[in-house]
C-alpha cells in the first residue's frame, strides 16, 4: 500500500484499528501519550507528536473519547494544523459532538486539510477483525479517497456532509441506552414471575421485541454476569454520548423523555460504584431494587 496512515490514540479501539491496517499493508505512523502504547507497534513510526504524525502521514485517524480532545488533536498546538501537508485527510473516529467536527473541518479548511467524520459502531475486537460498522459524513469526493483506508476496518454507511456521520452515532446510541433499560424493565418483570432467564431473553430473540441490545448485551454479558471493564464502553461513556444528545436536543427543541429516563439509570449505576464497567451492567441497579437476578445457570456470579 503506498498510503501512509497516522493512528491517533492506541487505546482499545485505535491499538486494534492499528493492527488491523498494519495486517493489510499500510505502512502505520503512531502516536499515544503512553510510550508503552507505541512500543506495541515496533514496524510503524513513532510520531513525537500530533504534528509530527500529520507530517509523515496522507492521512489521520482520531481514536479520541472525547470532543475536546479531538479539537485539540486537530487544531491545538502541536496538532494536525501545524504538520499536515495541504491534501491531508483528519478522519474523527469517535462519538463526538456535531459542531465539533464542523468546527475543525473550518479551522482546518484554510490549511487545506480535508475532514471526515467515521465513528464507528463496534468493539475492539470487531475492529481487530475489519467488521466495524462505519457511520461517515464528509464531502464524497474525501470520502472515496479515504475508502481504502476505511474499508479496510469495516463498513462504509455514507450518510451526508461533515456532522451527519457523528450524528448518526449518536443516534445509534441514544437508542441502544433506551433499548438496554427497556429490557432490563421486561426481563425483571418475567423473572420476578418466574420465568427461567435463559428462556426468556431466548423468547425475545426470537419474537417481535427483539433488539441488538438483546441479542448481544443480555445474551452474551447480562446472563452470563461478565460485566468487567476490557476496555469496553462503559457506563461513562455511554453518559457521555446520552449528554451529547441532550445538548443537541436542546439546540433543535426536540423533547428527549426516554432517553433522560434512561439516563437515571445510568447514574444510579455510577452511585453504586459501577461507572467504569461495561455499561449493561445498568441492568443490576434495577435488579437490586427488586431482588431478583436475570442471569443464566453458568453465570459468574454477582458484582
Amino acid at each position: 500500500m503506498s498510503t501512509t496512515v497516522g493512528i491517533i490514540g492506541l487505546g482499545a479501539m485505535g491499538g486494534n484499528a492499528a493492527q488491523r491496517l498494519e495486517e493489510k499493508g499500510f505502512k502505520l505512523v503512531v502516536y499515544d501519550t503512553r510510550a508503552e502504547a507505541m512500543d506495541r507497534f515496533p514496524n510503524a513510526i513513532k510520531a513525537t507528536s500530533v504534528a509530527d504524525l500529520a507530517s509523515k502521514s496522507d492521512i489521520s485517524l482520531a481514536f479520541l473519547p472525547y470532543s475536546k480532545q479531538v479539537e485539540d488533536a486537530a487544531l491545538g498546538k502541536d496538532g494536525v494544523i501545524d504538520g499536515a501537508e495541504p491534501g491531508h485527510i483528519f478522519v474523527n473516529m469517535s462519538t463526538i459532538s456535531p459542531a465539533a467536527i464542523r468546527r475543525i473541518a473550518e479551522g482546518l479548511a484554510p490549511k487545506k486539510i480535508d475532514v471526515i467524520g467515521a465513528p464507528m459502531n463496534g468493539g475492539p475486537h470487531v475492529a481487530r477483525a475489519g467488521q466495524l460498522a462505519l457511520v461517515v459524513g464528509g464531502k464524497e469526493e474525501v470520502v472515496e479517497k479515504s475508502r481504502p483506508v476505511l474499508e479496510a476496518l469495516g463498513k462504509i454507511g455514507y450518510v451526508g456532509d461533515v456532522g451527519a456521520g457523528e450524528m448518526a452515532k449518536i443516534v445509534n446510541n441514544y437508542i441502544l441506552a433506551i433499548c438496554i433499560q427497556a429490557n432490563t424493565e421486561a426481563l425483571v418483570l418475567g423473572v420476578k414471575f418466574g420465568v427461567d432467564p435463559e428462556k426468556l431473553v431466548d423468547a425475545v430473540i426470537d419474537g417481535v421485541g427483539f433488539n441488538h441490545g438483546m441479542r448481544k448485551h443480555f445474551k452474551h454479558h447480562v446472563l452470563t454476569g461478565d460485566f468487567s471493564e476490557n476496555d469496553l464502553f462503559s457506563v461513562d461513556y455511554m453518559r457521555k454520548d446520552l449528554a451529547l444528545a441532550f445538548e443537541l436536543g436542546d439546540e433543535l427543541k426536540v423533547p428527549l423523555i426516554f432517553g433522560r429516563m434512561a439516563d437515571q439509570m445510568y447514574q444510579g449505576a455510577r452511585a453504586a460504584g459501577r461507572a467504569a464497567k461495561y455499561h449493561p451492567v445498568v441492568a443490576t441497579v434495577l435488579e437490586d431494587l427488586c431482588g431478583v437476578k436475570i442471569r443464566g445457570k453458568n453465570a459468574k456470579g454477582d458484582l
